[in-house]
């Protein structure tokens, strides 16, 4: 059966200069398998009346707070109100980019998490940071390859933010030393076109203002690496990303390894339970050790495309996520296909569920 497909197209410039786009190989993709394709424009004001006659829709959006915050609205949006198979949906991306989200949601379901607070009143955060234990780590919660996440070693760090977030609220906790060259540049050269337009550059294209909150989290000792578990469907890939130079932080630091005799399977088990509670299409977690326990720090739907590809191989979940075999599949995938595969098998069961009913 060959169904019409609309995709959104996406371009995103990696830390290391390289384009990505997940659009460009599902366009290929789709279209080698004998599917329509509809290349659309999500900011067109028919855009509901483009999707109306299609079979399912996909659109990969990243962390930018434009167009993420349109886009979580639309996709869920066009999901319910023209029942279509989407990519992302609402299972899988409500969350993204939202660590209150995600600490609520993995809370609830019983995923562990660090230990983590959040306070929605100056007071109540101001007393605990009194007598908490530190060193604390606070989090923005919107911000990828760790922008977005520093340590608080005292109380006085701790009141120093306090203030901040409960009055005029701030972009972001990464001092512009710490941002890379490359993304200096687009930023500047960015503000430099809006001053010629006779505009304000607006920070909030970059990020997102956050303010009358405060997420804190445990500090976990003794982790130099973090276990990146990617999901998609029934298949793990996984490997371990090791901390900058000096720092605590592992994402985006660009160190990993992909070796499989190196993962902790316990994490693979963690991240198959945290999918399939969370019911989502796609999702990567992000696994460290609090002592003797295994937790996750954030999720995210999607992810560097390149990084997936170089693994090796990876593992098949028989079973429950607890106590199933893990079955190990050698070869290089590309998440993209993966991605593809079984959207157009969640399309084609609703066809079959559809016709078996009439």
């Amino acid at each position: 059966m060959n169904f019409k497909i609309a995709i959104q197209p996406d371009q995103l410039q990696l830390d290391n200069g390289l384009n990505e786009s997940y659009s460009e190989r599902w366009i290929c993709r789709a279209r080698d398998l004998g599917h329509e394709v509809v290349v659309v424009d999500v900011f067109c004001d028919d855009i509901v009346d483009q999707l109306g006659p299609c079979d399912g829709f996909m659109w990969r959006f990243t962390h930018a707070p434009f167009p993420r915050l349109f886009a979580k609205r639309f996709v869920i949006a066009v999901e319910h109100g023209l029942d279509l198979i989407v990519f992302p949906d609402w299972r899988t991306c409500w969350h993204y980019d939202d660590k209150i989200a995600q600490y609520y949601l993995l809370t609830a379901a019983g995923i562990p998490t660090p230990r983590t607070w959040v306070f929605w009143r100056p007071e109540d955060a101001l007393r605990f940071c009194r007598s908490a234990s530190y060193p604390l780590v606070i989090k923005l919660s919107g911000g990828a390859s760790s922008e977005n996440v520093r340590i608080i070693e005292d109380f006085g760090k701790a009141k120093y933010w306090i203030g901040q977030m409960f009055s005029s609220g701030v972009f972001s906790l990464q001092s512009a030393d710490s941002i890379g060259f490359r993304e200096r540049m687009r930023r500047f050269r960015s503000a430099f076109l809006c001053i010629l337009r006779g505009q304000l550059p607006n920070p909030g294209f970059w990020f997102e203002l956050n303010k009358n909150y405060l997420l804190v989290q445990e500090f976990l000792h003794g982790n130099q690496f973090d276990t990146r578990v990617t999901i998609i469907g029934n298949r793990a890939f996984a490997f371990r990303r090791f901390n900058r130079p000096d720092d605590f932080r592992a994402s985006g630091s660009g160190d990993f390894s992909t070796d499989p005799s190196e993962v902790d399977l316990q994490f693979v088990r963690l991240g198959f339970n945290t999918a399939y509670a969370l019911g989502a299409q796609s999702l990567a977690v992000d696994g460290l050790y609090g002592g003797n326990e295994r937790v996750i720090a954030e999720i995210s739907y999607t992810y560097v495309a390149w990084v997936i590809h170089e693994c090796p191989g990876h593992w098949e979940l028989r079973g429950s996520p607890a106590t199933g075999e893990l079955i190990w599949r050698e070869g290089h995938i590309r998440s993209e296909d993966a991605i593809m595969e079984d959207f157009l098998q969640k399309i084609n069961l609703k066809y079959r569920e559809k016709f078996a009913l009439s």
